[in-house]
């Protein structure tokens, strides 16, 4: 009979399967077996302790069969150090390899499992990936990998409804040490976990990601990364802060490496990419590009010309809504597709698709994703007037802390003009806001201005004030007698007001084309508009 010899994974083979592991579990999960739902097995990540050392065939897959994980599970715990022996070893395909090694070990109902309490490997057991070897491939690789890199720049959270089923979407691009930048697509909960680091770091300039066993993913002819769909770990980091624990030491080297790199070497990398919207704006966002101007002059601005106002959010206009259900594709504001009527079609009066289904009237098609987007409209008021600005889904999200959906999911998408505490918090702040005129609005009896950026920076505020220009009073009006201009006279009960601005406004549509169509947040507006204004 063979005896048992202390080893590494690289000694295994098909043949020799005598070999004593000191291992770590590095993985450990339920799945159910493909084509059988009710036979779960336990599956394996482990790692020897030469992991660290990034020899080959350090980690391997392992599983416990469903009618032995009673026996094993007290055992094999995520994170412990075991010694194994007694197992067999079988070839598993490529397709469902996670890791380099073509082996899986399979327990035995006599298999015998042992604490290490000297094991000197790696926690982590990271086996970080150079991008180029990424990003330079044309056909996606089977199995998993780590990546590390920097990220700098990402959208923001994409909540989607597909088939019926809700979803989470958050694109990044990451930078690592050679330089070279690679998309990564966060899904679910590794989405919405980024998202929530994201509120609670105040850098985004140094926020460092490692996904653990991630996937290759081929995007728009580009390879990149994604999550996996059981194993992959997230971790993410503040790199201005040090690392100090040894389990991520490989993480700090990196930082380290990170904040060597010269300022002007990064280029375009920098935390602007970021798209949390406008709690990233800086003083030059205000001061370099666009005029800083008083409300009143604000219609005097040619068309699609930027301009820089600072004023206090007095109203928000409910009837108006704060959310749309748009196209997961582009964001427009979709319809119901029973509404919109085929004209080149043959049979007369042919609709484009079912009462269930909705259209997107810029993508021309039947969507096959929803997203539900944020639009706001607001009433600014400064010491020269009052004016309407339409907010859209970045700037909202970075005032709100979280997506639409989540608030659509919290608060019920119901036909009230309820406006949530979260967002209703603005009104009475103070906010520089950088705003243009589009072609669509000028067209407007009421205008509405677009917002391109907004801060509440005590700092930008202050230095706009500094730089802005006395409007110039009239020879016979006091300076105490001015009175306040507005962009737009009617008044109207469905606004949020403050005691800067008692008389809302009732403004009857929004400030861009989104608004015309579907299901929104007050629910007022009928589809059926979309077929007489449509577009030939």
């Amino acid at each position: 009979m063979a005896q048992f010899v202390n080893g590494y994974m690289k000694d295994l083979s098909a043949v020799k399967d005598n070999v004593k592991l000191r291992v770590r579990v590095f993985r450990a999960w339920m799945q159910p077996v493909y084509g059988k739902p009710h036979v779960i097995n336990m599956e394996l990540i482990l790692a020897d302790e030469q992991a660290s050392n990034l020899v080959l065939n350090t980690r391997i897959q392992g599983q416990i069969r469903m009618k032995q994980v009673d026996t094993f599970k007290h055992q094999i715990e995520e994170g412990k150090a075991v010694t194994i022996s007694r197992y067999v070893l079988g070839e598993i395909q490529p397709r469902y390899r996670m890791v380099k090694n073509g082996l899986r070990l399979s327990f035995l109902a006599n298999t015998i499992v042992e604490k290490c309490n000297d094991f000197t490997g790696s926690m982590h057991c990271f086996d970080f990936r150079s991008f180029k070897t990424i990003t330079n491939l044309h056909v996606e690789e089977d199995g998993q990998f780590d990546v590390i890199g920097q990220v700098i720049a990402c959208d923001d959270l994409d909540c989607y409804d597909k088939n019926g089923k809700a979803g989470k979407k958050k694109p990044i691009t990451l930078l690592d040490a050679e330089g070279i930048e690679m998309r990564c697509t966060l899904w679910g909960a590794f989405a919405q976990q980024f998202s929530d680091f994201l509120q609670k770091c105040d850098d985004h300039s140094k926020i460092i990601a490692v996904l653990n066993l991630a996937m290759m993913k081929m995007w728009d002819a580009k390879m990149g990364v994604q999550n996996g769909y059981n194993a992959t770990r997230l971790f993410l980091f503040n790199g201005k802060d040090e690392i100090t624990a040894s389990e991520f030491k490989d993480v700090e080297e990196f930082r380290q490496g990170m904040l060597a790199t010269k300022v002007d070497e990064m280029s375009e990398n920098t935390a602007n990419r970021i798209s949390t919207a406008s709690r990233n704006s800086t003083k030059e966002d205000f001061t370099t590009s666009a005029t800083m101007r008083h409300i009143v002059e604000l219609l005097d601005v040619p068309q699609g010309n930027p301009s820089v106002i600072v004023g206090t959010v007095c109203a928000i206009n409910e009837e108006e809504g704060w959310w749309y259900l748009g196209c997961g594709k582009c964001k427009k504001k979709v319809v119901k597709a029973s509404d919109i009527v085929d004209v080149e079609s043959e049979t007369s009066g042919k609709q484009v698709g079912g009462p269930t289904e909705w259209y997107c009237t810029k993508c021309l098609v039947v969507v096959q994703s929803l997203k539900s987007v944020f639009r706001l409209q607001i009433r600014v008021q400064d010491a020269t007037g009052t004016c309407s600005l339409s907010l859209f889904n970045d700037e909202v999200q970075a005032i709100a802390d979280r997506s639409a959906y989540q608030f659509c999911d919290k608060y019920g998408k119901t036909d009230s003009e309820f406006v949530p505490l979260e967002i209703t918090k603005i009104v009475g702040t103070k906010f520089a806001f950088k705003v243009f005129m589009d072609k669509f609005n000028a067209t407007k009896l009421l205008p509405v201005f677009n917002v391109l950026r907004m801060s509440a920076d005590p700092a930008i505020i202050e230095s706009l004030h500094a730089a802005e220009t006395p409007v110039k009073q009239p020879d016979n009006e006091a300076t105490s007698g001015c009175v306040h201009h507005d962009l737009e006279s009617q008044t109207d009960d469905n606004t949020t007001p403050t005691n800067a601005d008692k008389s809302g406004v009732k403004n009857k549509r929004a400030a861009d084309d989104e608004a015309e169509g579907s299901m929104s947040s007050n629910g007022k507006k009928a589809a059926l508009e979309i077929k007489v204004d449509k577009e030939p």
